[in-house]
């Protein structure tokens, strides 16, 4: 067991649980928030089946909803990692493997999904060449039910990335930078307008003939935050 991965999840952990426990009746994580909006606008699914394509622990995105589901997918690539996903939300089907790949390779564990979280919150290009959600996005919507819901995390302003994880622009990854130019659209992809970022995303649907019913940025923190798409097949 690598004993600095031990203490991280831990650490995440711990820190998922006072925010979903003493803060509970004060304060919402935008996951949170953005479900609660979603229901009153009668846009949120009555019965979740949910798909998570970069699960992690649990502790960044799927407890906010897990005990919103029916059904929940889990997709892990790490060993470690999956295992206490799997601690942290029983009721899920945690799959240790690769979503790209899974994804890709019609390889999930069902068809349909109306609630997908893509919450690829990594700087670095995967093992297909592609950043972000970019390569999975378009696959994605392959695997929508009538009416369904996606979650896109989306790196906003990597001035304050830098400031979390050290580094300078000029030290970024230069394909990254392009990935983003390329998938976007836009001329500002260093700390661009979160609404502006929607715009690579809703492309995608319109390319796949899916009509978009709403979609919408929230903010998770100064770095990131989530691109929320509202479809259904027509």
């Amino acid at each position: 067991m690598n004993i600095g991965n031990f203490i991280y999840v831990k650490k995440q952990k711990l820190s998922r649980y006072l925010a979903l426990t003493l803060t509970r009746n004060r304060s919402f994580t935008a996951m949170q928030l953005m479900i609660k909006t979603l229901r009153t606008n009668n846009m949120l699914p009555e019965k979740l089946v949910a798909l998570d394509l970069f699960a992690f622990v649990g502790t960044t995105t799927a407890m906010d909803y897990a005990h919103e589901t029916e059904y929940l997918e889990m997709w892990e690539i790490d060993p470690y990692y999956a295992k206490e996903a799997k601690r942290n939300i029983p009721n899920a089907q945690v799959v240790c493997g690769d979503s790209i790949n899974a994804i890709k390779n019609g390889l999930l564990l069902r068809k349909e999904y109306n609630f997908i979280v893509i919450d690829a919150n990594v700087k670095s290009a995967f093992s297909d060449g592609s950043y972000e959600s970019f390569g999975v996005f378009p696959y994605a919507l392959n695997y929508i039910a009538k009416e369904a819901v996606i979650f896109v995390t989306i790196f906003t302003n990597l001035k304050e990335t830098i400031k979390l994880y050290g580094g300078s622009l000029e030290q970024l990854d230069k394909d990254w930078i392009q990935a983003r130019k390329d998938f976007f659209q836009i001329d500002n992809v260093i700390d661009g307008r979160g609404i502006d970022y929607l715009k690579g995303f809703e492309r995608i649907i319109s390319e796949k003939n899916i009509v978009l019913l709403h979609s919408q940025f929230i903010n998770r923190n100064n770095s990131i935050g989530f691109g929320v798409f509202v479809v259904s097949k027509q």
